[in-house]
Order: C-alpha cells, then structure tokens, then sequence
C-alpha cells in the first residue's frame, strides 16, 4: 500500500486521480448502459411488464430512461410524488425526500428525471470523494483498477438507476474519508444522513469508533459520531406514529421477497438453499442465472469479507463484513449483488489484485463485462435481477 505522487497516461495526478479521468471512465460507462437499454428493446427476451417502472409505453419510448424506474424504482417515484403507500416502509426517506425536493424545481418537476440526477451526482461525487479516500492508503494503478472493477461490476448499473446505491454510496465514503481526515462533525452529519438513506448506514457508528480508537480517543471527537444513528431514530420515530411499528422498515420486507424470513437464518443454510436451488429451479427460466449470480456473490464477497480483516484497516474490514452479512441473515442472497456494491473494501481487493496480475485482470473484467451485458439486458426488459 501507499501512494506515489506521480503523473501517468491514466489520468492519476499528485495525491488524487483527475476529475477529468473519473469523468471519462463514468461518461463511457454511462454510454454502455444507454446503448445497452436500447439495444434490449431489440432482443428476442419476452418483455415482462408488471415491473416496468413507467409501464410498457413509457419503456417503449425511451427504454434507455424509464428502464432505470423498474422495480423498486417505482416506490421511489411514487413515495417522492405522494408519501408512503402500502408496504413502502422499506425504503428509507432521504432519497425520496431529495427527489421530491428537485421536483419543485419548474424544468426538473418529472420523478424520473430527479432520481436519475440524484443517483448519478451523487455516485459521480462518490467516485472523486473514494480515490481520495483510497489514496491515504493506496497507490494511483490500485485506485484505477478498483474504481473500473466498480464500474464493470454486473450490477453497477444500480448505482444510477432510482436506485439508493449511488447515494449511499456517496455518504458512506464522505463519512470515512472525514473520519480518516479528522472532521469528526462532519462524519457525524454523513453517517447520520447515510442511516436516514440505508439501514446499514447505522453500521458506520462501529465502524468509525473504530477509527476514533485508533486515532487518539479524544472525547471530543466521540461526541460527534452520536449523531450516526440519528437518521435511523427519526425514521424510526416516524414509522412508530403513522404505522404503530418502529421496525416496519424490516416487517415489510416478506412483501418483497418470498425467500426472506424474519427468523435469523445462519450463512452456512442460505448457502445449501443455494446449493439446492441449482438442481430444483428451471434452468430456461432467466431467474436461474439470477440465482447463479446471487451464489457467486455470496461465495466470492465472503472471501474477499475475510480476507479484509488481514488486509485493511479494522473500521474498514467491520463496516465491511456488517454490510456483507446482515442481508443474509434473512436467509437469503435476494439483492446481495447490489448491496456489495458499497461493500468498497472487497472492491479494494479486487483492484490490488488486478493491478498485480495480467492474467486475474482479463478474468476478473471479462467475467463482469459478460454478466454486465446479460443482467442489465434482464432488467432493462423487466426481469428480477437483484
């Protein structure tokens, strides 16, 4: 680890990489996924329609703009237009509640339009705030890689549909990278604003006190990480007074996913549900290739979860194994792809990795750039893909 203040063909200049070479990266990739959308109205896959988030006419207009609204796209845009609806406690408010506000602005005033620009502002602003983050520890070609492996990843493209990945991500790397720069308040105020987007957003108080042990343990740096879970408290507040139950946001998830339960399901028994389902689902159906995803993910993030706890520091490998487990203690791998999205240690990893060997480089990006193409082509045609 460490970083080199050196310039190189890749944009990565002094401490930080340019602006100009995220932008670059994020343009191009941008463009893969328009093309990609449009490209799958094309296709021979069945359009599946009760998911669409704008309906069939709406995709079939723009497939490359209303495909970003499918799924839970579609309780963003309708909690930003009207407030919460049945069973719509699961999605926490500081998304919805940003959206609602561009949406007072005249030329902005489409639901759409304003999670599409909150999610990509922000996960472009995330981008920049993690290569600097990265370059405490890290040197340029680590950060190139890792932030490409965030890029390629299958599902990246939740990160600028209405989607909170591009958000949370954003404040989760403001709030470390404050902590590991010392601006204990301002940590506070992003961990606070990441528990009112996510629930795991209240894992960054662990996570960071970790970092104010290791940092001096001066009391008036404690005082400022209270706040984390003061996000969560309120929305908690709020559920308690309009639906009688402060855990809503956690009762409501059977309404989404038949594999969840509100009992605690250990790791190893989501693993053989998994291993099971190989031989028992229909193998045509695309879920299957979900499914395999899903089973991937689990395996290859709870390697590189471990592996964290020997390579990083400690508040990093914590927030990191948190984020990782805690969506599998319902006794499913349901939407795992995405939420390790923001798991930006194991990612880390991946990049150290592929700027060390060639040969784990082409593996690891043709693997992604291959299930980039399959799941976004899914999902922009309606299909269940996390």
């Amino acid at each position: 680890m460490g970083g080199n203040c050196q310039i190189d063909s890749d944009g990565l200049s002094g401490n930080i990489m340019k602006f100009t070479a995220i932008l670059k990266y994020f343009v191009l990739w941008q463009a893969a996924i328009i093309i990609m959308a449009i490209a799958a109205q094309y296709s021979s896959l069945p359009l599946r329609e009760t998911y669409l988030g704008s309906g069939t006419q709406g995709y079939m207009e723009k497939p490359w703009f209303y495909s970003r609204e499918n799924f839970d796209g579609m309780h963003y845009t309708y909690i930003a237009r009207r407030g919460y609806g049945y069973s719509q406690q699961a999605f926490f408010p500081l998304y919805p509640a940003i959206m609602r506000r561009i949406m007072t602005l005249p030329i902005l005033n489409n639901a759409v339009l304003a999670g599409i620009l909150v999610s990509v502002v922000s996960f472009l602003a995330g981008l920049y705030l993690f290569t600097k983050l990265a370059l405490l520890d890290y040197s340029p070609t680590v950060i190139k890689w890792t932030v490409l492996a965030l890029l390629f990843f299958p599902t990246s493209f939740f990160f600028t549909s209405i989607y909170t990945e591009g958000l949370f991500f954003f404040l989760t790397i403001a709030a470390f990278y404050s902590a590991r720069t010392r601006r204990w308040l301002l940590a506070g105020i992003f961990g606070a604003l990441a528990s009112y987007t996510r629930f795991i957003g209240i894992f960054l108080l662990p996570a960071l006190l970790i970092e104010w042990w290791q940092q001096g343990r001066r009391f008036r740096h404690f005082l400022p990480l209270l706040l984390i879970p003061l996000g969560l408290g309120i929305y908690m507040n709020y559920l308690n007074k309009t639906v009688g139950d402060p855990l809503a946001f956690f009762h409501v998830q059977v309404n989404f996913a038949q594999l969840r339960s509100e009992k605690l399901i250990l790791l190893y028994q989501v693993f053989w549900r998994y291993v099971k389902m190989l031989f028992t689902v229909n193998r045509s159906d695309p879920l299957y290739l979900t499914i395999i995803l899903e089973l991937v993910t689990g395996v290859a993030f709870l390697a590189t979860t471990v592996y964290s706890f020997i390579k990083h520091r400690l508040s990093y490998a914590v927030f990191n194994f948190l984020a990782y487990l805690t969506p599998t203690l319902t006794g499913s791998f349901t939407s795992l792809p995405r939420y390790v999205l923001l798991c930006f240690p194991s990612f880390l990893l991946i990049g150290e990795l592929s700027s060390r060997s060639p040969l784990a480089r082409k593996i690891i990006f043709g693997t992604f750039a291959l299930a980039f193409i399959i799941f976004l082509s899914l999902f922009a045609r309606g299909y269940w893909v996390s």
